[in-house]
């Protein structure tokens, strides 16, 4: 995998977490059917409810920060690329995702930046962006996705677990394997991103598909 194909990153974040998010509203609208054709009776203890609703709550206050650095490895056939970056989150405001470059480490190659109105995916290397709405991306329009249900996924794997593996079905299957380290609630850092006016937008669909080469 080609060094200029690391700004694919942010683009590949985005897009299997759309196909797990996706997984998951299928399992979980099969089980929703199960449970009306086959209903149970569950007897929860007070400690029980108790600590279910502490979960329910842990990281639901609006403006919670969650920070971590990620180690990201793409594997496309036999060919792969690593490289680090960071993960941050505000709850109900933005996850944000930076990736550096591979060989040097410390220049930031792409950005994926999703808020709660709009999706903005940044390609430095090639000096172009997407920014667009929930509504222009055929994807999320199609499985009825919107923040809510991106972050929700996020927020509880990011946070339960340090190792994190997806594999997002294309022409060539993309693997996805993401390590955490230094989980923390770092609020300094600026949640939302400026692009400059050297940057050049391009068209969400378009960008997405030549990424999984369909």
């Amino acid at each position: 995998m080609k060094l200029r194909n690391i700004t694919s990153f942010a683009a590949l974040f985005l897009v299997l977490m759309l196909a797990l998010a996706s997984c998951r509203s299928s399992k979980r609208g099969m089980k929703e059917q199960e449970d009306k054709t086959q209903p149970t009776i569950t007897i929860t203890t007070p400690a029980e409810k108790e600590k279910k609703q502490q979960e329910e709550k842990q990281g639901a206050v609006a403006g919670t920060n969650f920070t971590a650095r990620v180690r990201v490895t793409v594997t496309q056939g036999d060919k792969n690329v690593t490289t680090n970056g960071a993960l941050r989150m505000r709850y109900d405001e933005v996850i944000q995702i930076t990736l550096v470059d591979p060989l040097l480490g410390v220049a930031e190659v792409g950005r994926l930046e999703i808020s709660p109105d709009n999706i903005l995916v940044i390609d430095r290397i090639n000096r172009r962006y997407v920014s667009a709405s929930y509504d222009e991306f055929a994807a999320l329009q199609a499985r009825n996705i919107n923040f809510s249900t991106i972050q929700e996924l996020f927020w509880r794997e990011a946070q339960k677990s340090d190792a994190l593996s997806y594999t997002l079905p294309a022409k060539t299957p993309i693997r996805l394997d993401l390590k955490l380290s230094d989980k923390g609630s770092n609020s300094n850092w600026t949640p939302h991103t400026s692009v400059s006016d050297k940057y050049v937008k391009t068209d969400a669909n378009r960008l997405f598909s030549s990424l999984l080469g369909k």
